[in-house]
């Protein structure tokens, strides 16, 4: 009787401060949330966040780039979230099937759109922002310092 309790408390000291922490900090690192959730016209999500590469990619060069929801409320959200239909949870773009591939193992790869880091540049800076300053507008950031501030 008394061994199986050790064993009881042994095995939920493990899953409880081991793998549990573990597992939340592997779903957790592609964003760091700096608010709470806002009401918005499809839902409710955090409007100001830090987005990181994914934990596989390494250490990171660059600083992790601030979004705002808020910003960009003039865009539909399929604009980003490209798969979304509209009705159902928004996938996260490292979700399986997306752009899931974290390290370009090689030269190639890093043209693949899987590729975490050329989906999220060819959908931002080189696409959206640069597009909208050549027409004249008012863009986001176009270059790595203004997405990815030192401080």
């Amino acid at each position: 009787m008394r061994k199986s309790v050790v064993i009881s408390v042994i095995c939920a000291f493990i899953v409880g401060f081991l793998v549990l922490p573990s597992l939340y900090a592997g779903l957790t690192y592609q964003h760091e949330y700096k608010d709470q959730d806002m009401e918005y016209k499809h839902g409710s999500y955090p409007d100001e966040m830090l987005l990181y590469a994914p934990e596989e990619y390494g250490e990171m060069r660059e600083a992790p780039s601030p979004f705002s929801h808020s910003v960009h409320e003039d865009f539909e959200c399929t604009d980003c979230h490209h798969t979304w239909d509209g009705e159902k949870e928004i996938k996260g773009c490292m979700d399986a099937g997306c752009h899931d591939m974290a390290v370009a193992e090689e030269p190639q790869d890093r043209r693949d759109i899987r590729y975490f880091y050329k989906a999220y540049h060819d959908m931002c800076m080189t696409g959206c922002h640069r597009d909208l300053a050549r027409a004249g507008e008012t863009s986001g950031p176009t270059a790595c310092p203004d997405c990815h501030p030192r401080d």
